[in-house]
């Protein structure tokens, strides 16, 4: 992307913000793949279990509307081992899992219905980052990645662009020239990645 596209894109605030009127509602995130994607970018926890980055959330890429892509997906073990792909709801088309996931919560047998909790779909966003900071991996600064996230990352973006106070000012945290940096603070709490500390700069 030139610098000129870069300058046209500030002006999709308006469009990025209908987008997360009109979204639905997203479940939980995270599924495992079976391969390394080298354009993903990974946050890694230090030795005492945190973890901490600095990003750039980038505008929507030549010929995209949105500057993240939303991906339902589904994990889970069964008889025969794993499933985890991609579901056909990302596209809008009929899923096979998710339409037998109804079936057996229609049926109103709880151990249908604890089935279908297994193999409900998770949504994960995607999105183009420019990498500020990694101490981690001091290597990735300066470079474009692709970053994987979930609802709670998301719900930090739409917090920034709908800020529930009078004395907060909206950011497009896509925005590369009047966006804001994003801090990513990360904890274990319970044994779960917790990013509640995350923020816009």
């Amino acid at each position: 992307m030139d610098f000129e596209s870069l300058k046209k894109s500030s002006s999709n605030f308006d469009a990025i913000t209908k987008a997360l009127e009109t979204k639905m509602q997203p479940e939980n995130q995270q599924s495992n793949n079976k391969y390394q994607d080298d354009r993903l970018w990974k946050p890694e926890l230090d030795k005492t279990g945190n973890g901490y980055a600095v990003l750039r959330f980038l505008p929507a890429s030549n010929g995209e509307e949105m500057p993240w892509q939303r991906v339902w997906t589904h994990a889970f073990q069964d008889k025969g081992g794993w499933f985890i792909e991609n579901s056909l709801t990302t596209l809008n088309q009929k899923d096979p899992v998710s339409e037998d996931n109804t079936r057996l919560w229609n049926t109103g047998v709880d151990s249908d219905k604890e089935i279908a909790r297994k193999r409900k779909r998770k949504l994960s966003y995607y999105a183009n980052i420019y990498v500020v900071s990694d101490p981690k991996h001091p290597e990735n600064e300066g470079q474009v990645k692709l970053y994987k996230f979930g609802k709670k990352i998301f719900d930090k973006i739409t917090e920034a662009m709908q800020p529930a106070f009078e004395d907060e000012t909206p950011i497009n945290p896509f925005d590369f020239w009047k966006g804001a940096n994003f801090k990513l603070k990360l904890r274990k709490v319970d044994g779960y990645w917790n990013y509640d500390k995350s923020e816009f700069e």
